[in-house]
């Protein structure tokens, strides 16, 4: 009997040769170094002989406090080697993450080329050597040419972690070329959803009244969420797989998504594709073309490894914009056919459920564009894997009802990987007795991004119309910067401390809680928005010249103006809770 092959070895090294180190890929595998036009990023081509390919290195990193992941929420931390395994699908997470030091500045970024569909990404802390330990696993790659081939890139540079993560996002960006799905600029504009405030009971009488009053406060469009098309009220999705509306409540949808079209906002209809339950009339065609039921969904998960699987599902989401004359779809729970350990399927036609995934997207966007040349199709977090970007038009923070700090979390983390994608805000909720500086909050949390609102606007006391107003209408005013700016957040081992946008002539910090802002340099307009529980901020390099100073509170109201020179060192000036301190040069 003889023993397997022993791993082959290549060699990483820092841009300037004090640290060398040898890593090790499976047997049947080769590496390659590739030459690069930055000697702080290290480039390597893996070839894989169709079987899955294990890399591992140790690599010194010293100065890291936490690691920046593409989907993590809450967990901000130096994960362990042991209990940093991340199952990474097309449908789920991204294989990218950046160690980041308490200055911001990222020591070190590993990524992976957008060919790698499926893989098991690993960066923990040995406790034996306390150096990090990088165990990569991958196992289902795109074939070009017959060729199972893809890039690890490593940088090295010491860039602000932002900057290393839009390094990591150029590159994708240039491999994927063409494919990257347009945006529609109404993509990057204000919708009001229907989730939070009608949940299940929605009908198309509650979905006009919305639009009507959506349309007041300058939505472009609404999104109709999950209860379309089923009388249960129950949440679960027992009743999901027809995609057919109700006829109690929507008993005409063409006429109902024209009478919407009327108030001049574009219609999404939410569907849940993968999912299938045991009362839809589908249930008995593929109960037998499942990966397996799900207990907490109370519903099965297709297997788009077969056609007819893929057939019937594309029909389901092309159905609503041809025959309803909707704009777009929501589409949901992708991250459900990231299944674990999938049994082979002899009779199926695809060899991974990552490739029959993409052949349904692809099929679906290919005729909904044909009908629609501006297509809206919005995704959730987790799905931000770069192998989306063909499909998606915008994507929406993952739920966090009414929690300003985790959608602020949200939007910045998915801006930092979504390249020029649009990225929405989880829907804005609020409680009618809330105070007029808790509605402020939230819009403030998901400053930089594109607002989704789900509360009965037509019920809004005057206090409560004044701040969402006022914060729309801010948000729309700044939009080239907010949106398209250069981002900075600040400590992302605290939740974003502060969060910054530039552009040419414009600069707008969010102070969450860190009262303290220094900037590099100054702009012609400056705008402090003030999230955090004192009403100061600290302002640092506003140059030396004078300025008119706006002071506004949480509705917009002014508070004051006056022209000054700013001091020398830190300027302390008085903002509401919530409120914006305008300076202009004058």
């Amino acid at each position: 009997m003889t023993s397997a092959p022993p791993p082959a070895e290549f060699v990483l090294y820092s841009p300037d040769g004090t640290v060398r180190r040898t890593g090790t890929v499976s047997p049947g595998a080769t590496v390659a170094e590739l030459a690069g036009e930055d000697p702080g990023v290290l480039r390597y081509a893996v070839v894989s002989a169709g079987q899955p390919v294990y890399i591992r290195w140790t690599w010194p990193v010293h100065s890291a406090v936490t690691l920046w992941r593409a989907t993590q929420g809450s967990h901000r931390e130096l994960p362990t080697d042991w209990g940093s395994h991340r199952d990474i699908r097309s449908v789920r997470s991204a294989p990218v993450a950046s160690f980041v030091a308490a200055d911001d500045v990222s020591p070190c970024t590993i990524s992976l080329s957008s060919s790698v569909r499926g893989c098991d990404f690993a960066v923990g802390v040995n406790e034996e050597t306390a150096e990090q330990l990088i165990q990569l696993t991958v196992d289902d790659v795109e074939q070009v040419d017959g060729v199972q081939r893809f890039v690890l890139r490593i940088d090295l540079r010491g860039l602000h972690f932002a900057d290393a993560l839009r390094g990591v996002t150029d590159e994708w960006t240039a491999e994927s070329g063409d494919r990257i799905a347009p945006v529609p600029e109404f993509a990057r504009q204000p919708m009001y959803s229907t989730w939070y405030s009608d949940h299940q009971h929605v009908s198309a009488e509650s979905v006009e009244h919305h639009a009507a009053a959506g349309a007041q406060y300058g939505c472009r469009a609404v999104i109709v969420d999950d209860g379309w098309q089923t009388d249960d009220t129950a949440r679960g999705y027992a009743h999901c797989g027809d995609w057919e509306p109700t006829s109690s409540t929507f008993p005409d949808m063409a006429e109902h998504v024209r009478r919407v079209h009327e108030h001049g906002l574009a219609y999404v209809l939410w569907i849940a594709p993968p999912l299938i339950g045991a009362h839809s009339k589908a249930w008995d065609r593929f109960k037998d073309r499942t990966l397996g039921y799900v207990d907490g969904l109370s519903a099965s998960v297709l297997d788009p490894r077969f056609p007819e699987v893929r057939e019937h599902i594309v029909e389901c989401c092309v159905r609503p914009v041809r025959d309803w004359g909707v704009d777009g779809i929501k589409i949901d729970f992708l991250d459900t056919w990231a299944w674990p350990n999938p049994a082979p399927v002899p009779d199926g036609d695809c060899e991974t459920v990552d490739e029959g995934v993409e052949l349904i997207l692809t099929a679906i966007t290919a005729e909904l564009r044909r009908l629609r040349p501006e297509l809206l199709i919005e995704f959730r977090q987790d799905y931000v894997n770069p192998r989306l970007w063909q499909f998606g038009t915008f994507l929406r923070a993952g739920d966090c009802a009414m929690d300003a700090v985790e959608n602020r979390v949200r939007t910045v983390d998915a801006r930092l990987l979504a390249g020029d994608r649009a990225v929405h805000s989880d829907m804005l909720m609020w409680h009618p007795d809330a105070p007029a500086v808790a509605v402020a909050q939230q819009f403030v949390g998901v400053l930089f991004s594109t607002p989704q609102v789900s509360v009965d606007l037509a019920l809004l006391s005057a206090e409560h119309e004044r701040v969402v107003r006022f914060w729309l209408e801010f948000m729309r005013d700044h939009s080239d910067t907010l949106l398209h700016g250069v981002l900075n957040p600040v400590r992302p081992d605290a939740r974003y401390t502060q969060v910054a946008a530039i552009s040419v002539d414009k600069t707008i910090v969010a102070v969450y809680s860190n009262p303290i802002v220094r900037l590099a340099a100054p702009t012609e307009v400056m705008l402090l928005v003030n999230g955090g529980n004192e009403a100061l901020v600290l302002l640092e390099g506003a140059g030396s010249a004078p300025v008119e100073l706006v002071v506004s509170d949480c509705s917009g109201d002014e508070v004051s103006r006056t022209t000054v020179t700013p001091p020398a060192g830190l300027w302390a000036i008085d903002v509401p809770v919530g409120g914006v301190a305008r300076i202009e040069r004058v």
